[in-house]
């Protein structure tokens, strides 16, 4: 059984597993210890837990148990004092608290979802992303740097960030592990900045991976975000990539299928754009290009209560898994 690690987080990741779990592979995923936005960023604030909101969408994507089971970790309340809070955040907060531990929380967790595969934080003890802008300006949280429509992320932030520092953290032995056996390593989809790269700055991950001789494949986002990745094509996505990673990416899987106009105006309400495969461009970089259609046919709807902004465009997660599969 092939052993595939993911590195990202999110809807993204949430995504690619849905695809991914229908196939005979190990799959871990390897998620950022510093998301402190909407739900995760109150319990980890109030609480003193690890941020729970991208372990559980990871293990809900790993999921066999029934759909009732995964509709519960991922219901959402809309009214009341729990208003913006998923069942699943809590039930990994209470179990950290039960246990006194972030791991035996997750193995928990784990078993009542009938996992197949394992999540894990890059560090066992929450972290700050910070950020630097071209302009000088710093932005302290993931969410300030994720949400560039917050208030106080907002002012002066139409300047594009120049590097990403995260406070002192220890890497999770466990994942180090995972990706040191890793037959292939997947970076994203999902934000660059702040779902991605923040795992590439604990200590000793980029090491374990440029050592490895896993497979290392970067999946580009369908659309650009305001404040991260304005003006990106995947050559865009790649560089920034390689420059954290301090290594070589060796397949850049790009979506190659526009958008219909009526949601490419609506992205550009939230200042994004179509990321461009630039297929050329990727080659004179020395990497293989897999560029296909891989746009789903659905709409994302947000549920009732979500207080974060999502993007209604995802990638078809049977397409983009089959894809992956052939690669192995």
């Amino acid at each position: 059984m092939k052993n595939i690690v993911i590195i990202g987080g999110g809807t993204g990741t949430f995504t690619l597993l849905s695809g991914l779990r229908k196939y005979p592979s190990n799959n871990t995923v390897i998620v950022s210890s510093a998301d402190d936005g909407g739900s995760t960023g109150v319990l980890r604030k109030e609480l003193g837990v690890m941020p729970p909101g991208d372990i559980r969408q990871c293990l809900v994507g790993l999921s066999y148990t029934q759909k009732e089971m995964r509709d519960l970790f991922n219901f959402r309340f809309n009214a009341g004092s729990l208003a913006g809070h998923t069942a699943g955040n809590i039930i990994l907060a209470a179990l950290e608290k039960i246990t006194g531990n972030t791991e035996t929380a997750i193995e928990i967790a784990s078993k009542m979802l009938n996992v197949r595969g394992q999540v894990l934080p890059v560090s066992l003890k929450p972290t700050i992303l910070s950020a630097v802008l071209q302009n000088g300006k710093k932005l302290i949280g993931e969410h300030f740097i994720d949400d560039p429509f917050s208030a106080k992320a907002t002012k002066g932030r139409q300047s594009p960030i120049k590097s990403l520092k995260l406070s002192a953290a220890k890497a999770n032995p466990k994942a180090l592990a995972a990706l040191k056996n890793a037959d292939v390593i997947i970076f994203g989809p999902g934000d660059l900045f702040t779902s991605v790269v923040p795992s590439l700055l604990v200590n000793g991950v980029t090491q374990t991976i440029n050592k490895s001789k896993a497979k290392k494949v970067l999946v580009t986002n369908i659309m650009t975000k305001f404040g991260q990745t304005d003006g990106f094509k995947a050559s865009d996505f790649l560089r920034v990539l390689e420059k954290y990673l301090k290594g070589k990416i060796d397949i850049v899987i790009a979506n190659n299928k526009k958008p219909a106009a009526e949601f490419l105006k609506k992205y550009r309400a939230q200042k994004a754009e179509f990321v461009e495969a630039d297929a050329q461009t990727l080659k004179k970089l020395k990497v293989k290009v897999v560029a296909k259609d891989l746009l789903s046919g659905s709409v994302f709807q947000a549920s009732a209560g979500d207080k974060l902004k999502r993007s209604f465009l995802r990638h078809d997660c049977d397409k983009l898994a089959k894809l992956i599969w052939k690669l192995l």
